[in-house]
């Protein structure tokens, strides 16, 4: 295998583990040997511009971004040569190895180019205070890919200064919980809804534009309480729901066939920045495709809402994801159609 080659080696990688030896750089022992800070590493050498960036992360306060340009056996930098030198006498910035890569396509050379420090209260960058051109040699370094799952998620790798690296690749949290729904994993589903929501990026998502539009339904948990229509539209392949922030309308459609849907018709606002009033109308089955001007509409008997408005809690929204829970307890996952 030629790792380096690979198209699973590009993404965000978290460091699990790092041995942290003698040789290793002050810097390095320094933010990598600190529990409170998250270390990634960045690598894209799939692009034009081949690079592998680490980053370091403090918690909510912000991050240390270095970056840094790439060079590989089948992309070679152009007018890139690899470092040579062990260092600094005493081992000043650590004492880099020299010996050649024990594969071929395993290494990736680099020289650091740039870095920043980006804190969230403040609303600019804060260059990192190396002046990374003039170091020659001293700028430059390698790491070797040992080891890589077919997966794609797990790998080890050395340093030129010896250290062993331990890294899972960072998953994103949408990516994961559509990966839990898929196969059918609710207990990974339900841990993933908590953490979502704590990392809710729409700070009022009941009055957010982006509360409107078509959702999918791609996941539930049904409380002992709901209704029996809720229920049933629920496990249906293609139940949709549709709001209209303009007319302040909201429309829950379950597909059945080409001939048959329901249709459950409500009046929506939002009562606070995380919570919208649900007032349903009527409910009933439609009969005719969705074209026709005047399909037939089997209306179900009963009040609604027993005149008192429902709710549903917004528990994280962004562009095409929202997780909501409603009155009665039930958990709904939809995605942007």
């Amino acid at each position: 295998r030629n790792p380096t080659d690979l198209p699973q080696l590009d993404g965000k990688w978290r460091l699990l583990y790092t041995s942290r030896p003698g040789t290793a750089s002050p810097i390095q022992r320094t933010f990598t040997g600190v529990e409170a800070f998250a270390v990634f590493q960045q690598v894209a050498l799939q692009g034009g511009d081949p690079r592998v960036n680490n980053v370091v992360e403090f918690g909510d306060a912000g991050y240390l971004k270095v970056e840094a340009q790439a060079s590989t056996e089948s992309r070679p930098l152009e007018g890139f040569t690899p470092r040579e030198g062990e260092g600094l006498p005493f081992g000043i910035l650590g004492r880099s190895m020299n010996y050649p890569p024990a594969r071929p396509n395993m290494r990736i050379d680099f020289q650091f180019d740039r870095a920043f420090f980006k804190f969230n209260f403040l609303p600019f960058t804060i260059p990192y205070p190396v002046p990374f051109r003039i170091l020659g040699d001293e700028r430059k370094g390698w790491v070797d890919v040992t080891y890589m799952n077919e997966e794609g998620t797990l790998r080890l790798s050395r340093g030129n200064k010896g250290t062993l690296f331990v890294l899972a690749r960072d998953v994103p949290l949408k990516e994961r919980l559509r990966a839990a729904i898929t196969a059918g994993d609710d207990a990974g589903v339900m841990a993933l809804v908590e953490q979502l929501a704590a990392a809710n990026p729409t700070k009022a998502p009941a009055k957010s534009p982006l509360a409107g539009g078509k959702w999918r339904l791609a996941w539930s948990q049904q409380s002992e309480n709901a209704g029996a229509l809720q229920k049933f539209g629920s496990k249906q392949a293609q139940s949709y729901q549709l709001i209209d922030l303009a007319t302040g309308t909201l429309r829950n459609l379950v597909l059945l066939g080409p001939w048959v849907r329901i249709s459950a018709n409500a009046q929506c606002e939002a009562a606070s920045d995380t919570r919208t009033s649900v007032f349903i109308a009527d409910a009933g089955f439609v009969l005719g495709e969705e074209q026709l001007a005047k399909p037939i509409y089997l209306r179900l008997p009963g009040p609604r809402n027993n005149g008192v408005p429902g709710y549903v809690d917004w528990l994280y929204l962004d562009e095409d994801t929202r997780i909501t829970r409603g009155n009665k307890g039930s958990l709904f996952i939809h995605f942007r159609e």
